[in-house]
C-alpha cells in the first residue's frame, strides 16, 4: 500500500478549486462564489494555513474611500478584520485592506482577454493604501508595524518602518489560478510584458499558476533566481512543473502569512468612524454627586 503523498493531496485541492469556481460561475449564483460553505475545497485550503486566516470572496477597501474590483478569493484575518457584508452577497462584501493577507483570482483557462482582467483586478487591489500612522519613538517620525494574527504593534527603526511602496512583506499577496493557458506559455509571458509596459510592475500578481503547465513568477536575471515579489525581480520566468505547481503556491502563502506585516489594530478603528472631523455639538446638564454617608 503506497504512502500519502502531501503534494498531490494539495494538487488535487486547486483543480477541485478551479472546478468549483467554474461551475458556480456557469450557475450564474452569485451566491455560490461567495460562500466558503459551498466550496469545499476552499475550506480544505484554509485547513492549510495558519488558524487565524479566513477566506471570502468581495470587494477590498481602504480608509481614504480606495475599493477594488470583486476579488475571487480574499484571505484575511479571522480575529481583526472586520467584514462589511450586506445579504452576504459577494459584490456587497467589503474587507478592510489592513486586515488582508492575500487576494487571487480563479479561471478555467486564460487568454489574453482574460489574464489582463485577472491582471486589472490583482491591480485594483494591490493599489490600496493601508493606512500607515507614523510616530516619533526616539528615531524620528516611523511607521510601526504588526504580523498577522497577531494583536501586538512593533515600534520600527529606520531600517525596518512599514511601507508597502518599497518591502513586499507589507504588500498583501497576489495570485493568479487556472486549470491552463489557452496559448503557449511564451505567449503568455509575452502578454504580461506588454501589460507591465503598460502599468509597471509594482502591483502584478507574485504567482501564476496554470495546472496544466506550470506556474510563472518574477526573477532576477543576472543569477537566475526566482523572487517573491515583483518589486524585487527584473523578469519573468515560466516554470514547467504542473505536478506541483499548486503545492507551491500553498508553500508561499504560507510563507507570505507567516512573516507578512500589517499596520497596528488602530487603523481598522478608521471605518468604524466618521472621516469628517468632530463629532456634533452636545448639550450638557450637570448631575449632583451625593456624598456616602
Amino acid at each position: 500500500m503506497s504512502g500519502f503523498d502531501p503534494a498531490q493531496f494539495v494538487n488535487r485541492i486547486g483543480r477541485r478549486l478551479v472546478m468549483e469556481f467554474a461551475d458556480a460561475s456557469e450557475a450564474g449564483t452569485p451566491g455560490l462564489i461567495g460562500s466558503a460553505r459551498e466550496h469545499p475545497a476552499r475550506v480544505q485550503l484554509v485547513k492549510l494555513l495558519p488558524t487565524y486566516v479566513s477566506m471570502g470572496t468581495g470587494l477590498l477597501i481602504d480608509s481614504y474611500g480606495g475599493q477594488s474590483k470583486q476579488q475571487d478569493i480574499v484571505m484575511f484575518e479571522r480575529d481583526f478584520c472586520p467584514v462589511y457584508s450586506i445579504n452576504d452577497a459577494p459584490d456587497a462584501t467589503y474587507f478592510p485592506i489592513e486586515g488582508v493577507i492575500a487576494n487571487g483570482e480563479v479561471k478555467s483557462s486564460v487568454n489574453k482577454r482574460v489574464l489582463f482582467e485577472a491582471l486589472n483586478n490583482i491591480r485594483s487591489a494591490k493599489s490600496l493604501r493601508r493606512d500607515a500612522h507614523k510616530t516619533d519613538e526616539g528615531f524620528g517620525p516611523l511607521a510601526s508595524f504588526r504580523n498577522f494574527g497577531m494583536g501586538v504593534s512593533f515600534a520600527a527603526t529606520p531600517s525596518n518602518e512599514f511601507n508597502q511602496d518599497i518591502n513586499f512583506r507589507d504588500q498583501i499577496y497576489s495570485f493568479i489560478l487556472c486549470n491552463s493557458f489557452t496559448h503557449s506559455p511564451d505567449a503568455v509571458l509575452d502578454n504580461l510584458i506588454e501589460y507591465q509596459r503598460l502599468q509597471g510592475h509594482e502591483s502584478m500578481p507574485n504567482l501564476i499558476v496554470s495546472l496544466n503547465d506550470g506556474f510563472i513568477q518574477g526573477m532576477q536575471s543576472n543569477n537566475m533566481s526566482l523572487q517573491f515579489s515583483l518589486l524585487t525581480s527584473d523578469s519573468f520566468s515560466f516554470v514547467p512543473a504542473s505536478d506541483r505547481c499548486f503545492a507551491y503556491l500553498v508553500n508561499q502563502l504560507r510563507q507570505h502569512v507567516r512573516e507578512a506585516r500589517t499596520v497596528p489594530l488602530q487603523a481598522l478603528d478608521r471605518y468604524m468612524t466618521s472621516l469628517n472631523g468632530a463629532l456634533p455639538s452636545c448639550r450638557a446638564r450637570r448631575f449632583e454627586i451625593r456624598q456616602a454617608v
